[in-house]
């Protein structure tokens, strides 16, 4: 070969603990690896995943109002009920409450039919949606304005009012607004026409001079009931509209997957399991000698650290930008457990997939992840598959853990409990299933080396 001819014979050297292999590349063995193989796979892992996202984050929030299972809302009929003067029994407020629990679709609403203390107890857990309240001199002013419009007279509309809970999902409100707002509409309706008949019958008993119900009192009659929609608990300032304990939760959640990913290239590279490659510097450092369980005990000891760091980090900007922190304590303390709970399973699955791990990682904390955290659309209002994932899926946990401790106060009953039950448990898992399955590859000789190239064709 005429060594001046360096286009058509490339040497490359990889340095090992054993020495340098010299692999001799020519054109045509380069040549011959550009076929289908090489383009075929990344295109179609590609295109996987983007599928998967698009029918998930797409697929998961464009048809809510179809997709509505079991939304729970509470309905507190607190009227007490009002006797007319002719004796007549009148209890408008169990009529609505009757009505409601017979006419809405039980499959897509679970309407609860609590006492006003047990209704608000909930939604301060995060545990309903919104709630009805059926005052409770509905039927007293009800039976007044009936009485008002017949002798011409002024009377005050009872009001209803319907409390939405955007601080346990700020999808929530639209939702128990518009469902409010038709349930309503309909028994204003039914009372409206009933209170109408009563009108003019009390009209007409009062004698022929007497004048018939007037526009006016058909318009207020017609729809008798005021509707006051207002939210349970005001979202406070600096919680991005109730969005912030989402947000925080996928920091989490990044920071333990992302986190791993970053930490296992760079200590892979530093250990000479892999190259560490900078612009146009590639480098292949000694090889370690070091085993797979102790390589990844090495990078579970690692993320360990970075989750209290990060966690710190993540607890200081927060202050700095304003972000109300009445359980400072708590999360840093929940960060720090979430954080290393991804990391380690996210780990364990790395070291025993390999460069398959990464998209499954992928998939587990990202693709499937976000759409069933429940954090901005109700899980009740998403597909069934979805709310299957979030029995399981990390996002969700970590969320109903970021939520309960930002909003509600850090109790265990709203969501708390749940969350750190399931980190506890990933971890465990994450634990165990990457040191046995690292293990058993090296028990039978697995382990991470590399191998000399076969030469090149002469």
């Amino acid at each position: 070969m005429d060594p001046g001819d360096h286009s058509s014979h490339l040497v490359t050297e990889m340095v090992t603990s054993k020495g340098v292999y010299t692999m001799a590349n020519g054109k045509g063995a380069a040549g011959s690896r550009l076929g289908p193989r090489l383009w075929l796979a990344p295109a179609v892992i590609v295109t996987v995943v983007m599928a998967a996202l698009a029918a998930l984050y797409l697929g998961g929030t464009v048809n809510a109002s179809k997709d509505l299972n079991d939304f729970p809302v509470a309905v507190i009929n607190a009227d007490t009920g009002a006797t007319s003067a002719s004796g007549q029994r009148i209890d408008v407020g169990k009529e609505i409450a009757d009505s409601l629990r017979k006419g809405v679709d039980d499959d897509k609403f679970d309407l609860r039919f609590v006492s006003l203390a047990a209704a608000k107890k909930d939604m301060g857990k995060g545990k309903l949606y919104g709630a009805i309240v059926l005052p409770s001199d509905l039927s007293k002013k009800l039976m007044t304005l009936t009485a008002s419009a017949a002798t011409g007279g002024a009377a005050e509309q009872p009001a209803v009012t319907v409390y939405t809970n955007p601080l346990a999902n700020t999808s929530s409100a639209s939702i128990v607004n518009s469902f409010a707002s038709q349930a309503l509409a309909e028994a204003n309706q039914t009372v409206g026409k009933q209170l109408l008949t009563s009108a003019a019958q009390a009209t007409e008993r009062a004698g022929s001079g007497s004048q018939s119900v007037s526009g006016t009192a058909r318009i207020v009659l017609s729809e008798p009931m005021q509707v006051h929609v207002t939210p349970f608990k005001e979202v406070p300032d600096g919680t991005g509209g109730g969005l912030s304990a989402f947000y925080y939760a996928l920091l989490l959640a990044l920071a333990g997957f992302t986190g791993s990913l970053i930490a296992t290239n760079l200590v892979d590279s530093q250990l000479g399991f892999t190259p560490s490659e900078i612009g146009p510097l590639y480098r292949m450092e000694s090889h370690s000698g070091r085993s797979r369980l102790a390589t990844l005990v090495l990078k579970w000891g690692i993320m360990t650290g970075v989750a209290v760091l990060v966690s710190s980090v993540y607890l200081g900007i927060a202050d700095w930008i304003g972000m109300p922190l009445d359980h400072p304590g708590e999360l840093w303390l929940f960060s720090v457990l979430s954080i290393s709970a991804v990391a380690v399973v996210a780990q364990a699955i790395l070291a025993l997939l390999g460069g398959l791990g990464m998209v499954v990682n992928l998939f587990l904390f990202i693709v499937l992840s976000i759409p069933s955290s429940g954090g901005t659309t109700p899980l009740e209002a998403m597909p069934p598959f979805v709310r299957f994932l979030s029995s399981f899926e990390p996002m969700h946990q970590i969320y109903l853990g970021t939520r309960s401790i930002m909003y509600f106060g850090a109790t265990w009953d709203s969501g708390l409990a749940r969350a750190v039950l399931a980190s506890v448990i990933a971890l465990v898992l994450g634990l165990l299933v990457g040191a046995l399955g690292t293990r058993a590859y090296d028990l039978k000789g697995l382990t991470r080396k590399h191998s000399a190239p076969a030469a090149a064709a002469q």
